[in-house]
This record gives C-alpha cells, sequence and structure tokens, in this order.
C-alpha cells in the first residue's frame, strides 16, 4: 500500500516538529500574587508548570492529566486558598498536590479508576472521581486525603466550583453525558459543613446547563444554558438562589450573541463584569461584559481562545491559531503572557479559509487548507482530503491542527465538514444527527469532497480521499462503504460494530450507545444495521486503519473486527497498531509513522507526484 517514491518525504520533518511542538493547556493565576500555574505538553508528557517574574520553572515531572475542550473545560488544576500549594491530576487519574516553592509533590488519593477534574476551597477539595461510581462527587482533605461521598446517585457530576455560601456543581442523567440535558446544583455549606443533598437551582427538560460560576461576593452564581437554542450566559443573584424552587430560579440573560455559543464565563474580582468566550463558525474569540451594560470583544482573528481567567485587571485565556500551538495569552493586551517556545512554524503552514455548502436542507460550515502557498489557479490540479473530527459532538475550528497543516504541506487541499451533530453551531445542528447516526450526518461527509471542488476551482473532486479518527474513523469507513466519491481512506481507532463495541469499551461509550441506538435486549436491530461493518461489501477503495492497543474508549477489537470483514470480501486494506497508545496517538514516532504512512496511501492513489527528486522509494519500517 506503500510508495514512498510518490510524495515529498522532506515535509516528514515538519510533521514531527508539529507533532512535539510544547502545547499550554489549561492555566490558573495564584489568588494572592502575580504567579500563574498552568499545564504545558512537551515531548508526549504534560507537566505542571509556574511563571513567576517572567521565568517558568517546571512543578512536576511525572504527568498531569489536563485536557482542553472549548467553553465547557473541566478544571485540572487549581491553587489552595493560601497561594502556597496547587491541587492537580496526575497522569494516572490520582489527586495530588505540588508546593509551589518546593515542587513537593503530595499524593491525595489511591483510586484504581481516575479523577476527573476539581476545585479547591476553604472546606477542602471538591473532586470528580470514578473511583465511586462514574462521575461521583467528593471532598477531600487536601492535608490527610480523607474523602467524603457527597453525591453517588443517578447522575454524572462535573465542573464544581465553590461559592462563599455552596458548592456548585453540574450534573446529567447518565444516558444525557452533559451534551444534551443537564442541571445546575448547590451543596449549601451550613457551619463550615458541606451539606450531602443537594439543591436544584436550574432545571429545564431538554436544556443544557454548564460552567456554574459563584459570584466572588457570595452573591448567587452565573452560569450558560442553550434553552434559546444557542448558549448565553445567565445570572441568578443570591436572593434568587435562596427562593430557587424545583430547578425553577430568576435569572439575568447576561450576555447573548445571535449563532453564537457564549460560554465559559469568570468574574472579575470585584464581582462586576464577566470575562466569557464567543464561538461561532470555527473562531472562539473572548470578550468582557458587565452585568449591565453592553459586551466588548478582545479579540477578533482566526483563532480559538479557552479558559478565560483574571490576573491584575487583565483577562488571560489558553490560545492557539492555525500557525500557533496554543499557548498563554494575555487578551486585554493582545499578546502572548508565556511564550511555549514552540516557533518557525508561519513561514511554512498554510493558512486556512472557509465555506459553506447546503446538504439535506441544511448549511454545512467547512474549513478548508489550501496547499501551502495558496490555491494555484490551474484549474483541477488539486487533490482533497476530507477529514471528519471525531466526537461526534465536537467540532473543528481555526485552532491548532497539525495533522491537516501536515497534508496542506504535502499539496493537498484539506476539508474539515461541520457536519450534523457538530458542536459549536446551536442546540438544532449539535442534536441533528440523534437517532439518525449514518443518516443525514453522513450524507454531509460524503457531500464534501464534491463541495469543496464547487467552491475552488483549482480542487479536483475526482481525486478525493478521507481520513478521520474516534467518530471521524467510523465517518470514514461508511463513506467508503456507501459512496464512489472517495478513491482511499484511512481510518484511526473508530467504532465499526456496535453490536460488539458495548461489550468491551468504557461506560462513556455503553451510555452513548444506549441513548442513540436504544437496549440490545429490544434494538438490536438498530445496532446491526448503524454499524459501518454491514457495507464492508460494498467498499471498492484501499482502507488503512490504525489503532493504539491500550485504547479502553475503543478497543483494538474494533479494528481487528473490520480487517477480519475486509479479508473475508478481499478488499484491499491494512491493519497497523501501536502499542502504549490510547484513544488518539501522541508519541512522536507513532505519530509520524502513522500519517506518513496515510500520506503514502494518499499519494499513490490519488495521483500526487511530486516530482522532484526528493522522495526515496522503500517502504516504512516495519519493525
Amino acid at each position: 500500500m506503500y510508495r514512498r517514491d510518490l510524495r515529498d518525504t522532506s515535509r516528514d520533518g515538519l510533521l514531527a516538529d508539529m507533532a512535539t511542538a510544547d502545547l499550554a493547556v489549561q492555566a490558573a493565576p495564584s489568588p494572592d500574587d502575580d504567579r500563574i500555574a498552568y499545564a504545558r505538553t512537551r515531548e508526549d508528557q504534560t507537566d505542571l508548570w509556574l511563571h513567576e517574574d517572567g521565568a517558568d520553572a517546571r512543578l512536576t515531572s511525572e504527568g498531569v492529566t489536563a485536557m482542553r475542550r472549548g467553553r465547557g473545560d473541566t478544571q485540572w488544576l487549581a491553587w489552595g486558598p493560601d497561594g502556597d500549594r496547587i491541587a492537580f491530576v496526575d497522569a494516572a487519574g490520582t489527586l495530588s498536590t505540588v508546593d509551589a516553592d518546593t515542587g513537593e509533590v503530595e499524593t491525595l488519593t489511591h483510586h484504581d479508576d481516575p479523577d476527573l477534574g476539581l476545585a479547591w476551597g476553604a472546606p477542602g477539595i471538591a473532586a470528580v472521581t470514578n473511583a465511586v461510581s462514574r462521575a461521583a462527587l467528593v471532598l477531600v482533605d487536601p492535608d490527610t486525603g480523607s474523602q467524603r461521598v457527597l453525591a453517588d446517585d443517578d447522575y454524572l457530576y462535573n465542573d464544581p466550583r465553590w461559592g462563599d455560601d455552596a458548592l456548585y456543581a453540574i450534573r446529567a442523567p447518565h444516558r444525557s453525558l452533559f451534551d444534551f440535558e443537564s442541571e445546575l446544583v448547590r451543596f449549601p455549606i451550613e457551619d463550615g459543613t458541606v451539606a450531602a443533598d443537594p439543591e436544584l437551582v436550574v432545571a429545564e427538560d431538554a436544556v443544557r446547563v454548564q460552567t456554574p460560576r459563584p459570584h466572588p461576593d457570595g452573591d448567587g452564581v452565573a452560569f450558560v444554558h442553550d434553552a434559546n437554542g444557542f448558549d448565553e450566559i445567565h445570572y441568578a443573584d443570591g436572593e434568587a438562589v435562596a427562593a430557587a424552587e424545583d430547578g425553577s430560579v430568576e435569572t439575568t440573560t447576561v450576555h447573548a450573541a445571535a449563532e453564537t455559543e457564549v460560554g465559559a464565563p469568570a468574574w472579575h474580582p470585584a464581582g462586576d463584569r464577566l470575562a466569557f468566550t464567543a464561538t461561532a463558525e470555527g473562531r472562539s474569540h473572548v470578550g468582557v461584559t458587565a452585568l449591565d451594560s453592553d459586551a466588548d470583544l478582545l479579540s477578533e482573528d482566526d483563532a480559538f481562545h479557552t479558559g478565560p481567567v483574571w490576573l491584575d485587571g487583565d483577562v488571560y485565556t489558553v490560545r492557539g491559531d492555525p500557525m500557533t500551538p496554543p499557548q498563554v495569552w494575555n487578551a486585554s493586551a493582545g499578546e502572548p503572557a508565556i511564550e511555549t517556545g514552540s516557533v518557525g512554524f508561519h513561514e511554512r503552514l498554510a493558512r486556512p479559509t472557509e465555506f459553506t455548502f447546503r446538504s439535506g436542507g441544511r448549511e454545512i460550515h467547512t474549513i478548508v487548507y489550501p496547499p501551502v502557498g495558496g490555491f494555484p489557479e490551474e484549474p483541477d490540479s488539486v487533490p482533497v482530503l476530507v477529514h471528519p473530527h471525531g466526537g461526534p459532538t465536537a467540532f473543528d475550528d481555526f485552532g491548532w491542527d497539525y495533522r491537516s497543516q501536515y497534508f496542506a504541506a504535502l499539496g493537498y487541499a484539506v476539508a474539515m465538514p461541520n457536519y450534523r451533530g457538530s458542536d459549536g453551531y446551536g442546540r438544532a445542528h449539535r442534536m441533528a444527527n440523534d437517532g439518525d447516526w449514518g443518516g443525514g450526518d453522513l450524507d454531509d461527509v460524503i457531500d464534501a469532497a464534491e463541495a469543496t471542488a464547487d467552491a475552488f476551482a483549482a480542487v479536483d473532486g475526482d481525486r478525493a480521499g478521507i481520513f478521520g479518527g474516534s467518530g471521524g474513523g467510523l465517518m470514514t469507513v461508511n463513506a467508503l462503504g456507501n459512496t464512489d466519491a472517495y478513491d482511499a481512506g484511512a481510518a484511526f481507532y473508530g467504532v465499526y460494530d456496535y453490536e460488539t463495541f458495548v461489550d468491551d469499551t468504557d461506560d462513556v461509550g455503553w451510555q452513548l450507545m444506549k441513548r442513540e441506538l436504544g437496549d440490545l435486549a429490544t434494538d438490536l436491530a438498530n445496532y446491526r444495521e448503524a454499524s459501518p461493518i454491514r457495507d464492508v461489501p460494498d467498499i471498492q477503495d484501499p482502507v488503512l486503519v490504525l489503532h493504539g492497543e491500550e485504547d479502553t474508549r475503543v478497543p483494538l477489537s474494533q479494528s481487528e473486527q473490520l480487517c477480519e470483514e475486509l479479508e473475508k470480501h478481499g478488499k484491499r486494506h491494512e491493519l497497523q497498531s501501536y502499542a502504549e497508545e490510547p484513544h488518539g496517538f501522541s508519541q512522536r514516532e507513532n505519530v509520524v509513522d502513522a500519517y506518513t504512512r496515510v500520506a503514502d496511501l494518499f499519494a499513490k492513489y490519488l495521483r500526487l507526484d511530486p516530482d522532484d527528486g526528493s522522495s526515496r522509494p522503500h517502504r516504512p519500517d516495519e519493525a
């Protein structure tokens, strides 16, 4: 399946550089001075760093857990009230603290199942954990590690935050998984003790509530919900919260914007204004709004901001753009706050553009990376790769995407459609594929190659490939089995047989299957009919299948089953697995190996010949 004489292998160095670029993940300012703790990924390991007096020091060396999800980010690191220690979740999912002065790490919990987020207040560290049951809420003593269960019930808990008079959190029924319906609850603090019986603050059928942010002076809580179709910031003052009954509370709309997901509110210490993010058409800007006046945006560029926080009157975020890996950013000043050392990419990378196309009566916003240097004038001169995102409740944006940049550097146009089911475009679009997996969403992906060719004269829609991971992997196989629009595909760690998947996946995967496809006992036909593996007999083009051997979300057995079926029907395919890789590839050697194999596949079947003598005709090392 490989012919490395058909592509420019000099771009492999660019891929390696991008795959190991330093990335900032989440930042937290100290409560009593100008220090900033932040999570930073370097060489496939995320650690905790401290920025102080213009210098940076690494506080941990064994790895921490931190992930960027956007406007509803879980808090993975938090300062103690005294500003001397920082709580974090280590790489194994264990709650720990580190001394900001000495770097001494103390492990607080010893769970077999991971902790999933935290908040540190005067009563202790509130943590979401799987050790009690799926996404239960516990209170951990930061000095002794002893813990008390606050909530272990029929709900999943998320994003705990401390107020003066209560601990606030989000909870959702297990099948909702926070993307369909969730509630805001509070655990009152009485005489210094946190009550174990939560009170409902906001609960409404088919409404998603997110990101509770208690007022710094104890006067109620700000939060986000999507009752009007897009996320908006609302505020309930102390009197309204006290009068709330059965999830019905009187609120004020602080900020909403047409066709925009407004989220991630962060109170100024004075309590008179909030920072926020505003996400629309793949861009996430940052802004500030007072409770009684209009909002001001602090950014307008093609970029993606997450996790706003306040420090000395300025708003800080984590910001990435198509040519710059995420870094801690002073949004008020419009400049980096912490240089993470990933430089020199701008002149080697492509600047993406966008277009929309209609599919099934819907507008599908699509981000497109042209070849580096822009589209040539010659018509039909550029092959196209369609790259459906995973999730499916995720979306592609104008942030850092080294995979698309690599293929743009090789001369492809890379189209990333935010198909039905994508987040970031309102509730109706996010839920548009519920009960219709492999229906309208698949149509959007199938149509994307031709639509890109129609939008850009240089793109040749007759030379099209498709690749994606997780939900994008299953979409890749689904597309190859349901259309002749693509000439080759690469599927990373996807779900291909839903019936067997439910036996081997984790709780999140199982709950998602039950919500979308029903119960196996009564709805088995749904599982079989929706599975991409059913269309293997109709696949006519080569398929490269890639998977990590330590994947617990989507086990390797899914790719093995797919390849057994491809072999049974005599289809051209190959399976490549990677030891020690979980759900998603991160180790440099594995990323380079995987994506250069994909590049070889597309170079061979989409006939992209560099013809400059720079390539080498050999197979990759199979050892």
